[in-house]
């Protein structure tokens, strides 16, 4: 989707709220390209290998930079991109700004959050399930993840544009197209 001012849509909110579930969706819905941490991650995963928790972490922040370096690529030329990842407000912010401002771009962000006992219990299934690639190594952070549930919420990005704010207790819930009205509106302004 090709706009005057191209666009970033930010899928963020914490580990478990569902993010990358929403933002595959949108993909496929709006026909945006979709980075993600997770995906690059993985793939790095797979071609270097994965040690410890460390390691991990480098990956990371690795998969984070070349989210960015594809963000990018996609502003330059005028197109849209669609970003999931739980974003660090402190570190992720100037880093949104300067990809606003470089490119005149837009921002909508779609934050997903839930209570603190359903994150866990998700993030506890899924770990349990060994359906996520090992490398994240999710069995070894449960009990810190469930510290860090108290002392985080999902935050908003202070960098302008729009925001929509997404309640993932319930799956069912969800109003994926009242999410996806929303978005198409906000793309055509």
């Amino acid at each position: 989707m090709d706009l005057i001012h191209p666009t970033l849509i930010i899928v963020t909110g914490r580990p478990a709220a569902g993010k990358s579930t929403l933002a595959k969706w949108l993909s496929q819905e709006i026909k945006l390209p979709l980075v993600s941490k997770d995906s690059i991650r993985e793939e790095l995963f797979d071609r270097l290998g994965w040690k410890d928790r460390k390691w991990a972490q480098d990956l990371g922040k690795a998969s984070i930079d070349m989210m960015f370096y594809f963000a990018r690529a996609e502003l330059e030329v005028g197109h849209s991109i669609i970003m999931d990842n739980a974003f660090h407000p402190l570190v992720s912010k100037p880093r949104f700004q300067t990809l606003k401002e470089q490119y005149h771009a837009e921002s909508i962000q779609i934050v997903c959050d839930s209570d603190r006992e359903t994150l866990f219990r998700r993030f506890k299934t899924r770990a349990d399930s060994g359906t996520r690639h090992p490398g994240h190594g999710d069995q070894a952070v449960l009990k810190d993840f469930y510290t860090n549930l108290a002392n985080n919420s999902s935050q908003v990005l202070e960098i302008g544009g729009s925001v929509i704010e997404v309640d993932t207790t319930d799956f069912a819930k969800i109003d994926y197209q009242e999410i996806l009205k929303r978005v198409k509106s906000l793309l055509s302004k």
